[in-house]
């Protein structure tokens, strides 16, 4: 792909992204996006085939800007470390990157248009990220025995409550975001302490 073709690409997605936080799927408009990036909307249809690929690419893309977050927890030398910095990047990923978590966590993929085939490769991978963690955190006894997948998404649960709720504004009197990281990480050590054996 031709490197302007490739920026126009992407300012097609950071649009789209924005559009479709304004107003949500039901007010999602190509020709929207294409006004604020400056082109046709029949541009848009040489990148995209339509507004659900767009929307499908959004999300896709977001979720492969969380994978890299989460790569970094492999560097950790411990598996409880490792699951520990999971739920780090988690926060970190929310904190730098809103608009996308909005778009990623607190949308449904049907409603941004990501395929069933598509899922799992979204959301799947990176659920299965933090259950492999887990299993190797029960694996190296750092907590109980039990259903790995059942406990990593009562982590999930937990870290993405608190993130969500950050972003919302909800905890705000908690400090700043540094403020807020030190809570977040004395929040998951006390889940984390509840699933020892």
């Amino acid at each position: 792909m031709a490197p302007e073709a490739q920026e126009t690409r992407e300012r097609l997605l950071v649009h789209a992204r924005e559009v479709y936080l304004e107003g949500g799927v039901a007010h999602f408009s190509l020709r929207e996006v294409a006004r604020r990036v400056g082109v046709s909307a029949a541009a848009v249809y040489r990148h995209f085939d339509g507004k659900e690929a767009l929307l499908s690419a959004v999300c896709e893309e977001g979720f492969r800007t969380f994978s890299s977050y989460l790569l970094h927890a492999l560097a950790e030398k411990t598996p409880l470390a490792r699951l520990r910095v999971t739920g780090d990047q988690y926060l970190k990923f929310a904190l730098e990157n809103p608009h996308d978590y909005r778009v990623i966590f607190m949308s449904s993929l049907d409603e941004v248009g990501v395929p069933n085939d598509k899922a799992d490769l979204c959301s799947g991978s990176s659920f299965q990220f933090l259950v492999d963690r887990v299993r190797e955190c029960v694996e190296a006894r750092a907590i109980a025995k039990g259903d790995a997948m059942a406990m990593a998404a009562t982590i999930w649960a937990h870290v993405h409550g608190l993130a969500s709720l950050r972003l919302a504004g909800h905890l705000d009197a908690i400090g700043n975001d540094a403020a807020f990281a030190v809570f977040f990480r004395r929040s998951v050590d006390l889940l984390l302490k509840g699933l020892a054996p």
